[in-house]
């Protein structure tokens, strides 16, 4: 079984794990001195993965491959995220806001699919939008997103 396998709420609680990690090592990840190999063996043996998942699933094979290709995915986009925050501090310039057509998508799936934002709109970025767009469309979360889960809920009222 590889990660992308799992349901979403094991993926996205796996997510917020690893990223915290990731997020206290970022200068070893820079440096190239931390691997995705050696955060995969370590966070594999934590306390908190051992009670989400199983033991046989822990020691597979291609769920460790599969671990270590999700962590080498969320490294690249810390790393592009960072560039992307020294890029703009340099040149002082502003992230575009999304479209308004696209906030009236949203805002029209979500009602059709009887979801609602658990955060405000205006912290969505473009991506974001077109993310829990796909979500509430296919039912699929892109490997490295899984925290647009967190964005959206059920309505009590459907």
């Amino acid at each position: 079984m590889e990660i992308k396998e799992l349901d979403l709420e094991t993926r996205n609680k796996i997510y917020s794990h690893t990223k915290s990690i990731l997020r206290k090592y970022q200068k070893g990840i820079i440096t190239g001195k931390l691997t995705a190999d050696k955060f995969a063996q370590n966070i594999l043996c934590d306390e908190y993965i051992c009670n989400l998942l199983s033991q046989d699933l822990i020691h597979q094979e291609d769920f460790q491959t599969s671990y270590i290709d999700y962590i080498n995915t969320l490294i690249n986009i810390q790393n592009e995220n960072l560039s992307i925050s020294r890029k703009s501090k340099k040149e002082k310039k502003k992230i575009d806001p999304p479209s308004i057509s696209q906030k009236i998508k949203l805002k029209n799936i979500l009602q059709d699919g009887g979801y609602e934002l658990v955060i405000p709109i205006q912290y969505l970025n473009s991506n974001d939008m077109d993310s829990i767009i796909e979500y509430i469309e296919t039912g699929n979360i892109d490997l490295g997103n899984e925290r647009i889960y967190n964005y959206i809920q059920k309505n009590n009222f459907n």
